[in-house]
C-alpha cells in the first residue's frame, strides 16, 4: 500500500482546489475539482489552468497514517486526502456530494469518507459508488440504492448524502431516493481531512479524476430544492463543455490542423468570450503575433454558446521548427496562457517522414493519455485519426469532446497536427466540423499530400454516397486517378475486411460476412489506382491483412489495417481465422508508420509500449 506521501509526490493526478460557494449553499467546507495529470513529460510538460497542482500540503497531513477503506475486499488503487479548513470540526448536520462520470464498461468505484478513530467502524460516514449502486452510511445505518438506467446522458451521476437531526437522506441526480432515521441524534466531530478512494482494478490506468469530477462537503443538510438546483448547475456546465464552473479556462486546445510547407492552422476554445493573441516564432521570446478580437460565439440549441477560434499562420519557412503560444484575456481582464507549444512545417524535399495512426479514442481518456505519451516519444510528423473520436459526440453531447477527447489527447494535439475522418460517434459532423479546420470543405472527406505520399480521407457514414455514381465515390475515383504520389494511403472509419466476431453476423452461432459489404465495392478503386494501405477503425481490435487483389492474397495488392484500439470497449475476433488475416491483437494500441523512399515500416504497440506487430515492405517501381 502506498503512503500519502507517495501519492502526493508521484503526481498521480493534478488538483484544482476551489473553495467558492453558491448563493443557495450554506457553509461550503470543501469544494474539490479533480483532473488527472494528462500532460507530457520533461520539458514538454504544459498543464492547463484546470490541471494546476496545489503548491503544498501540510506536513502533518502527509505524515499521517490512516488505514484505507477496502471495498468488496479490495484495496483502493488511487487515493487522495483533502484537508478541511481549520475551525470546521463540529456539526449537527452535513451534506456530502460527488459529481461522477462513468463511461467505461468495466466495474469501477469510488468512495468519500470521514475517518473517526473513536468509532468501532473507523469512520463516521461513507458515501460510495460502485458500478450499479450507491450508498450512504452513517455509523451503523446504511442506505443502499440500485441505480436504474445509465444516468444523465447515460454517463453522469450526482450523488448526495445528507444528515440532520438523526435523519439520513440519499439523493441521485436531483431526486430523493431513500431516507432513514437513526435511533439517536449525533453531533459529529470531523477529522482534519476528507478521504477519497478509487477502485480501478479492472481499468488500471484510471485515476480518481477520471471518475470523480467534483467533491463537496457542506455544513448542514441541503434540502431537495437546493440539491436539484445544484444538479441543474452541473448539468448546464457539462452541456456547454465547461470544465470548471467559474474560472476562466481553455475548454479545448490549442491544437494543430492542416500543416503545410508555409502555413498551419491553430484551433482553441475558451469557456467565455476573449481577446486572443497568437504569438509564434523560431525562437523564444516569440516575435510575431496575430490578434483576434472577442466574438459573441456561436449560439446552439438550449442556449449553449461556444467560443471556438482558429487562425491560419502564414508566411512560415518550410521544414522549420516553431514555437507558439495562445494568450486570451476575458472581459474582466483575466489573462490565460496556453503555455509554450511547438510545431514544424513540412519540408519541401521530404524524403523521410513518420506518422501515427490511431482510432476510436472514444470513452477512455486514460488510455488516450497513455497513447499520447508513447506516440510523442517517437515524434511523428503528424497523425491520422480513424474516427469515433468520441463515443457519441453529436450535437447534444459536446462534453465528450471537452471532458474526454481533448482531455486525454490534448497534450499531443497541441504539438502534432492531426488529420481525422468522422466515425459513427460523430456522424452528424456537428462538433466534428466546428472543431476541425481541414484541407477542403467537403463535408467529411478530403485529401492532402505529405512528402511523396497522398492521403485520401473518407466519410463512410454515408455508404450510399460511396456506391458507383455517388458524389464521394466520383470524387475519390477522380482524385486517385489524378494522383502521381509514390505512396497512396486511404483512411476511413468503417471496415472493409474485418474478422470481428459479431458485427457482420454472430460468428459464434453462424457465418460472418467478415467485413462491411456496403464498402467492398471500394476495393476495385483501390486496386485499380495503386493504393498501398487502407486504414480504418470501428472495431476495437487490431488486424492486418495480407496484400489483397481481386479477392486473393497477392504480392503488390492492397494491405488493410484495422486500428480501432485507442480507447473504446475492446471487442473480439471470430473463433476461426479469416482467410486474409496476417495478424490480430485484442488490446488497446496505436500504429507508427515510417516511410523512407521506397521503404515503409509499420510498427504496432500496446499501451505499455510493447511491440505487437511489425511489417517492412519495399515498393516496386
Amino acid at each position: 500500500m502506498m503512503s500519502k506521501l507517495s501519492f502526493a509526490f508521484l503526481g498521480y493526478f493534478m488538483l484544482s482546489l476551489l473553495t467558492y460557494g453558491y448563493a443557495q449553499d450554506r457553509g461550503v467546507w470543501v469544494d474539490q475539482w479533480l483532473w488527472p495529470d494528462y500532460t507530457l513529460g520533461q520539458q514538454a510538460r504544459n498543464p492547463k489552468v484546470y490541471q494546476l497542482q496545489r503548491d503544498s500540503l501540510p506536513v502533518a497531513l502527509l505524515a499521517s497514517d490512516r488505514s484505507r477503506y477496502r471495498l468488496l475486499g479490495v484495496s483502493p488503487t488511487d487515493c487522495l486526502t483533502v484537508p478541511i479548513p481549520t475551525g470546521y470540526r463540529s456539526t449537527d448536520g452535513f451534506t456530502v456530494e460527488c459529481w461522477l462520470i462513468n463511461h467505461v464498461n468495466q466495474p469501477v468505484g469510488a468512495l468519500l469518507y470521514m475517518p473517526d478513530g473513536q468509532s468501532g467502524a473507523g469512520r463516521s460516514w461513507v458515501l460510495g459508488y460502485h458500478h450499479d449502486r450507491v450508498w450512504f452510511s452513517v455509523q451503523s445505518a446504511t442506505i443502499e440504492y440500485l441505480l436504474d438506467g445509465e444516468g444523465w446522458k447515460d454517463r453522469w451521476w450526482h450523488v448526495v448524502g445528507t444528515y440532520q437531526d438523526g435523519r439520513l437522506c440519499l439523493y441521485v441526480n436531483g431526486e430523493l431516493v431513500d431516507k432513514r432515521k437513526l435511533e439517536t441524534d449525533k453531533t459529529f466531530l470531523f477529522d482534519d481531512a476528507l478521504e477519497l478512494a478509487g477502485y480501478f482494478g479492472k481499468e488500471p490506468d484510471m485515476q480518481l479524476g477520471d471518475l470523480m469530477k467534483n467533491v463537496r462537503l457542506l455544513d448542514g443538510a441541503l434540502g431537495q430544492s437546493e440539491i436539484s438546483a445544484r444538479f441543474k448547475l452541473l448539468q448546464d456546465m457539462v452541456e456547454g463543455g465547461r470544465l470548471l464552473p467559474d474560472r476562466f479556462h481553455f475548454n479545448a486546445g490549442p491544437y494543430l490542423n492542416n500543416v503545410k510547407e508555409e502555413s498551419i492552422q491553430v484551433v482553441w476554445e475558451t469557456d467565455r468570450p476573449a481577446r486572443s493573441v497568437v504569438r509564434y516564432g523560431e525562437r523564444l521570446p516569440l516575435a510575431d503575433s496575430v490578434v483576434l478580437q472577442p466574438e459573441t460565439g456561436e449560439l446552439h440549441e438550449g442556449g449553449i454558446r461556444s467560443y471556438i477560434r482558429n487562425v491560419k499562420i502564414d508566411g512560415l519557412r518550410p521544414g522549420t521548427a516553431y514555437f507558439y503560444e495562445i494568450e486570451a484575456t476575458d472581459a474582466a481582464g483575466t489573462t490565460l496562457s496556453s503555455g509554450t507549444c511547438t510545431f514544424a512545417t513540412v519540408r519541401s524535399d521530404t524524403q523521410a517522414y513518420a506518422f501515427a495512426v490511431i482510432g476510436d479514442t472514444e470513452a477512455r481518456p486514460h488510455i488516450n493519455n497513455r497513447i499520447a505519451k508513447l506516440a510523442w516519444d517517437e515524434r511523428p510528423d503528424f497523425a491520422l485519426h480513424l474516427g469515433d473520436i468520441t463515443d457519441d459526440g453529436v450535437r447534444d453531447n459536446k462534453y465528450q469532446w471537452n471532458y474526454e477527447y481533448f482531455t486525454g489527447m490534448g497534450q499531443l494535439l497541441e504539438r502534432i497536427p492531426f488529420y481525422p475522418v468522422p466515425g459513427n460517434g460523430e456522424d452528424d459532423l456537428y462538433w466534428y466540423g466546428r472543431y476541425h479546420t481541414l484541407p477542403a470543405d467537403t463535408e467529411g472527406y478530403y485529401r492532402f499530400v505529405y512528402g511523396d505520399a497522398e492521403f485520401f480521407m473518407l466519410d463512410t457514414n454515408k455508404p450510399m454516397d460511396l456506391q458507383p455514381g455517388g458524389k464521394q465515390y466520383q470524387w475519390l475515383e477522380e482524385a486517385l486517378k489524378a494522383s502521381t504520389a509514390r505512396w497512396k494511403f486511404v483512411a476511413h472509419h468503417h471496415a472493409i475486411y474485418s474478422a470481428d466476431d459479431d458485427d457482420y453476423g454472430n460468428s459464434w452461432t453462424g457465418p460472418s460476412a467478415l467485413g462491411d459489404t456496403n464498402l467492398q465495392q471500394l476495393t476495385t478503386l483501390y486496386e485499380r489506382y495503386g493504393v498501398d494501405f487502407v486504414f480504418y477503425g470501428h472495431l476495437h481490435t487490431y488486424q492486418r491483412t495480407y496484400p489483397i487483389r481481386e479477392g486473393r492474397i497477392e504480392q503488390g495488392g492492397v494491405t488493410y489495417v484495422q486500428a480501432g484500439g485507442a480507447g473504446g470497449n475492446l471487442e473480439d475476433f471470430t473463433p476461426t481465422r479469416a482467410w486474409y488475416s496476417a495478424k490480430t491483437y485484442r488490446g488497446h494500441h496505436y500504429c507508427m508508420v515510417q516511410v523512407v523512399g521506397d521503404t515503409l515500416r509499420l510498427n504496432v504497440y500496446d499501451v505499455t509500449g510493447n511491440l505487437k506487430d511489425y511489417l517492412a515492405i519495399q515498393k516496386k517501381r
